[in-house]
């Protein structure tokens, strides 16, 4: 039987190789195999699939790479991820840096730009030859997943790349030619973008994003309902803050992030429900978050790690989000969207231009631009993705 090999962080990136994994499974057309970054790995084995990381491939050799790993690892506030990972992963990357730069170019990139330095090539190189696949899929994420297109290339393999959204600054490795042999993107508007810098219309197919074919299911929206039942929120508007993580650098624009947005917009949110009480606030941390503690008044929720998003998205009558693909998980599901603008990562969700925000606004706007929202509409009816895709994979099946 073929072996594929996914590649992706967590999150809703490991959350669009999933279903087409299964997919592969149930059919029996592939052994999926995983090499799962940062939170992903959790995700990965939880649905029964093998799972690399880069601890995994590490060999006697590494002894150097791997202290100034640890030494990496141990400067970071929180572990997602279990220490030895996180040194792996660390000390492979940087050492793949120095291989291509030097010592001195080297870490002067990681000073300017930490782990947004990274496009561990050779490292990816090493998981190709150990799993030998007869694919890689993989999403259009800047440091790994963007190293394992270039080492299938180098070492023959084909590959897929699935994008999440609008590959808005990830267009610039995208439209290299031979960059992946299949690119799946989530709507023509995209695809557009992409033949418009020079991919070729047979290397670009419109499939949809597979993370978000569990919003489609009736039995889902079905639980949302009763979720909304039970917790009291009838004759409420509920709003769900869906925060992330926001980064003090961007791989490819300039400017310092601000690590504590997220937490100021969910204590802005906090005050506008407690002002409002027709209203009603979930706070969903991300994955990435740990663990997230915050006061919550009357009328507040702390989403627990583990609820199923997309009951809750049935269950919510608007979204606030940054740049989360929830944003665009809660259109489809019906709900009123809120983007909070000043990210530094704002560029590449466009969800005002797209159609799919109703409001983009900074922080102090976000009470009026709450108040001014539409009702909940009807959710989304379109054809799920996790069968496009695999339709894209198949010449290579």
């Amino acid at each position: 039987m073929k072996r594929v090999l996914f590649v992706g962080y967590g999150g809703g990136h490991v959350r669009m190789l999933l279903p087409v994994a299964r997919l592969l499974r149930e059919r029996g057309l592939a052994e999926p195999v995983f090499l799962g970054l940062t939170t992903a790995r959790a995700e990965v084995e939880a649905a029964g699939f093998a799972c690399l990381g880069f601890a995994d491939v590490v060999r006697a050799d590494d002894a150097a790479a791997l202290a100034q790993g640890r030494a990496l690892a141990s400067q970071l506030p929180a572990h997602a991820v279990s220490f030895d990972e996180s040194a792996a992963y660390l000390g492979l990357s940087y050492a793949d840096l120095v291989r291509e730069h030097g010592e001195a170019e080297a870490a002067a990139r990681y000073a300017a730009h930490g782990r947004q330095a990274f496009l561990p090539i050779a490292t990816l190189e090493r998981v190709l030859a150990q799993v030998r696949p007869d694919l890689v899929v993989a999403t259009s994420a800047p440091r790994a997943e963007r190293a394992a297109f270039v080492a299938a290339r180098r070492l023959g393999v084909p590959a897929v790349c699935l994008v999440d959204l609008f590959a808005a600054y990830e267009i610039e490795w995208l439209r290299e030619p031979g960059f992946a042999d299949r690119i799946c993107v989530l709507n023509d508007r995209v695809r557009d973008r992409l033949l418009a810098a020079g991919r070729s219309e047979e290397e670009v197919t419109v499939t949809g994003n597979p993370a978000f074919d569990g919003l489609l299911d009736p039995a889902v929206r079905e639980r949302g309902a009763a979720l909304r039942k039970a917790r009291g929120w009838e004759g409420r508007r509920v709003w769900l803050w869906a925060s992330q993580v926001e980064p003090e650098s961007h791989p490819c624009q300039p400017g310092r992030g601000d690590p504590l947005l997220p937490r100021r917009i969910a204590q802005e949110l906090q005050r506008i429900a407690q002002a409002r009480p027709g209203m009603a606030l979930v706070i969903r941390p991300h994955p990435s978050e740990g663990e997230l503690r915050i006061e919550l008044a009357q009328r507040q929720w702390l989403s627990p790690r583990g609820e199923n998003l997309h009951e809750l998205l049935h269950a919510c009558d608007g979204v606030v989000v940054l740049t989360s693909t929830v944003g665009l998980e809660a259109r489809i599901a019906g709900c009123a969207l809120v983007q909070v603008t000043g990210s530094l990562y704002t560029p590449d969700a466009p969800y005002l231009a797209y159609g799919i925000a109703d409001a983009a606004v900074p922080r102090e706007g976000l009470a009026a631009a709450i108040d001014a929202a539409p009702p909940r509409r009807p959710a989304a009816d379109q054809a799920p993705a996790t069968p496009r895709v695999l339709e894209a994979l198949a010449p290579w099946l």
